[in-house]
């Protein structure tokens, strides 16, 4: 009996989906940074509201915004990965 050799699907990445990953991560980065100037906001001005806090919320967005686009690509081109 021989066994049939298949070679293991590979994902598909397109130019369009490395920018986007890349972007992706820059906005990750940015948003640690945030994250922990927030931290030390709070722990020398317990009360008060952190002054950044409006570019905290475009970035969470803006980040939700990427991953739904790269997800979107990523199905798309790599649906056969899913059969």
């Amino acid at each position: 009996m021989t066994k049939l050799m298949e070679e293991p699907m590979k994902e598909k990445m397109t130019e369009e989906m490395i920018q986007l990953k890349h972007l992706i991560m820059e906005t990750v980065s940015k948003r640690e940074q945030l994250k922990a100037e927030m931290s030390e906001w709070y722990e020398r001005f317990p009360g008060k509201r952190f002054t950044k806090i409006d570019n905290l919320i475009s970035i969470d967005a803006l980040l939700s915004e990427l991953d739904s686009n790269y997800k979107r690509l990523w199905d798309f081109h790599n649906r056969h990965l899913a059969l």
